[in-house]
């Protein structure tokens, strides 16, 4: 019974030591990192909703079908 006392009172010492009462609130209690990444993430579901699907295109006079293509913003800047 006094061993059990003894060993509390020396882990309460050794967690205001170095602090992990603190830690352990910031790694299991919301912060505000959390709560950022949490209000991005209802943005990004959002827009989700919002966006449309990638489309293909249909050539008027043969019909053939083609899909988009995403040219890359250095050889854009190469041409002007």
């Amino acid at each position: 019974m006094i061993q059990n006392i003894i060993i509390k009172k020396i882990l309460d010492i050794i967690a205001k030591q170095f602090k992990l009462d603190e830690v352990l609130k910031y790694v299991k209690e919301p912060n505000e990192l959390d709560e950022k990444v949490s209000a991005i993430q209802n943005k990004l579901k959002k827009l989700e909703k919002l966006s449309h699907p990638v489309s293909d295109f249909v050539c008027t006079k043969c019909g053939t079908k083609a899909k988009r293509v995403k040219k890359k913003l250095n050889k854009l800047k190469e041409k002007f």
